[in-house]
């Protein structure tokens, strides 16, 4: 699917902006990551954060015209986070408090929970580009 083509599906659509899958280089089977298929574009059309991949380790987030994954362990110490009402990330273990975007609002954690690589497929599914080592 090349760019243009790809940009009139989006915009016929009134998706939202992911990355198209040519962008991705294509990745070998010992480079470390497992690209997850979460599903068509159209799962996620409301505003808001979807849980449903919280045990696999990310969120998936659709905001505006933007659909994005985040990483779901905290980065302190490797709880999984859970999704507030407001779509801040909170950290039962030890407390930790995540904006929105993930950006550290509360310690003990220091940095921020990782944006994973998103794409969407020929097919219009969301693809999410996750670490061998975040899956259980």
């Amino acid at each position: 699917m090349n760019r243009r083509h790809f940009l009139v599906v989006l915009g016929s659509a009134a998706a939202a902006t992911v990355v198209p899958e040519s962008t991705w280089a294509a990745d070998g089977p010992s480079d470390g990551f497992e690209v997850i298929d979460i599903g068509s574009l159209d799962q996620f059309e409301q505003d808001k954060v979807y849980d449903d991949h919280r045990d696999q380790g990310f969120f998936i987030i659709r905001r505006a015209n933007e659909v994005f994954a985040l990483s779901s362990i905290c980065t302190h110490k490797g709880c999984k986070v859970r999704a507030q009402d407001d779509q801040s990330f909170l950290c039962k273990c030890h407390k930790s408090v995540f904006n929105p975007n993930g950006k550290v609002l509360n310690g003990p954690a220091t940095a921020d929970l990782p944006r994973l690589k998103v794409k969407l497929s020929a097919e219009r599914h969301v693809l999410v580009r996750l670490p061998k080592k975040a899956l259980l």
